[in-house]
């Protein structure tokens, strides 16, 4: 490949990684061959930090280069620091320059698998002003959001979980009061208008519909799946996603092996509620969470099988990663279902191909800034010599 040719370029993003939750970075619970493959056959980045814990800014910075506070992209409130309603207003503003948006002014065919997590409309529901294809894709097939315990209508609901128990709690709270005014009314100790009885019990009604026509619904609202601007499953199947998302991750290759392409495949793997094949289900020694990082790694296997069935690995730089780091709150009993982050809790880009072909030793970083939403919580800095 030389430097000034356009070789294809393939992204996997992982969906909250840890950073030791693969073999090459010294976990022994989970087998990783395909990962590791990568690892040993080109380089391996042990300071290649993202710029958020969350996924919206992470993935804003990721496509952008810059800080996610530069666009907009941050909150300092925390049930806003990511997009969790399809039906919600904002995104990724179309006015920044994504890496998608400069491949395609150079010929290349551009595609996103997977998971977006950046906006979809601004006015309407059907306007998608922040949807992929504004922001340098040719092609989308994936879901606007992620996977959530949400979209499975058997798991605890994950989104907003201790409102919606305040809300239950609330409601149950104010059926009770024109039950309570019933009382006096039968014992006859004092006399309750019938009037003011319908009028709580119509209140508890009404706060009950308020609330759970959005949160009762989320499974239809928020989880489906997408090709461009058609919604091709509401809800969409979860337990069959991934492999529609390989098979058109496969044929992708197929149709513009010919020709520069980008292809950005970002996994839903491994976020919650870690949704496995049969085969994959109790193969590794960390659980349903191992046995998630082993299936997204046959995944990458089937990928890297394509490119060199059809003899683009000398021709593709291929590129692994994970949008933040593996989520720790998620649990199961005591059990819990996210990955390892090591020393780490948590950029305006740089060109770092001379680092990863050999021309350079050191990287153009000299400071990395860490926000925590809107605010400035660490400046990293690194003598370049």
């Amino acid at each position: 490949m030389t430097r000034n040719a356009r070789p294809n370029i393939v992204l996997l993003m992982a969906d909250d990684l840890g950073v030791g939750d693969l073999c090459c970075y010294g976990n022994n619970s989970v087998s990783t061959p395909n990962i590791d493959r990568l690892a040993s056959e080109g380089v391996r980045l042990t300071q290649h930090l993202t710029a958020a814990s969350m996924c919206t800014p992470s993935r804003a910075a990721f496509l952008t280069g810059r800080y996610p506070i530069r666009s907009g992209m941050v909150s300092p409130y925390n049930l806003n620091r990511a997009f969790t309603w399809l039906g919600g207003s904002g995104g990724l503003p179309t006015n920044e320059t994504t890496f998608a948006k400069l491949l395609q002014h150079r010929g290349y065919r551009t595609g996103l698998i997977g998971k977006w997590h950046l906006g979809l409309s601004c006015a309407s529901r059907n306007d998608h002003c922040y949807h992929p294809l504004n922001h340098g894709f040719h092609y989308f097939y994936g879901v606007p959001f992620g996977l959530l315990s949400d979209c499975q209508a058997s798991k605890t609901p994950e989104l907003h979980r201790w409102l919606r128990i305040k809300l239950w709690i609330s409601t149950v709270a104010l059926a009770l009061v024109p039950f309570l005014l019933l009382i006096p009314k039968f014992t006859r100790w004092f006399s309750v208008p019938w009037k003011v009885i319908f009028v709580f019990a119509l209140l508890a009604f009404l706060f009950f519909t308020s609330w759970y026509s959005s949160y009762g619904f989320t499974r239809r609202w928020n989880c489906i799946l997408m090709r461009n601007h058609e919604i091709i499953q509401q809800p969409m199947k979860e337990e069959k996603v991934a492999s529609l998302m390989l098979k058109e991750a496969l044929a992708f290759i197929e149709r513009y092996k010919r020709e520069p392409f980008l292809l950005f495949f970002s996994f839903l793997h491994v976020h919650t509620p870690l949704i496995s094949k049969k085969q994959f289900v109790g193969r590794s020694k960390y659980g349903r969470y191992g046995d998630n990082v082993e299936e997204m790694d046959w995944m990458v296997g089937k990928i890297l099988d394509a490119l060199d069935q059809e003899r683009l690995a000398n021709h593709t730089l291929v590129y692994f990663t994970s949008d933040n780091g593996g989520h720790l709150e998620p649990l199961d009993g005591a059990v819990q279902l996210g990955g390892w982050n090591g020393i780490y809790k948590v950029i305006d880009g740089q060109n770092l191909m001379p680092l990863l072909e050999g021309r350079a030793s050191h990287s153009d970083h000299k400071f990395l800034f860490h926000y925590c939403g809107v605010y400035l919580h660490t400046v990293r800095w690194h003598q370049k010599d």
